[in-house]
């Protein structure tokens, strides 16, 4: 008997693991569904990647308040004129 287990993740990390995935040749681990069969498969901390792909950290006190506004998009969420600069 064999049991299937859905184990919902972020898209980033699931990105991540189809990539290695797909790049070691592995395609067999994909399922008709989308989805990927990890049999045999264990997950490890790479010590070198701190954060996903593409994911790019940073410090807040080296944008300006208005590109920090613009990048999250803080502008188009409405006003109650509440706010001070």
């Amino acid at each position: 008997m064999r049991t299937l287990v859905r184990l919902p993740i972020s898209q980033a990390a699931f990105a991540e693991i189809a990539a290695k995935l797909r790049a070691a040749d592995y395609g067999h681990c994909f399922l008709t569904t989308g989805e990927i069969a990890m049999d045999g498969i264990a997950v490890e901390p790479d010590p070198n990647a701190f954060m996903p792909p593409g994911v790019v950290e940073v410090d807040p006190r080296h944008i300006s308040r208005d590109r920090f506004r613009e990048i999250y998009g803080l502008d188009n969420l409405g006003n109650d004129n509440s706010e001070t600069r």
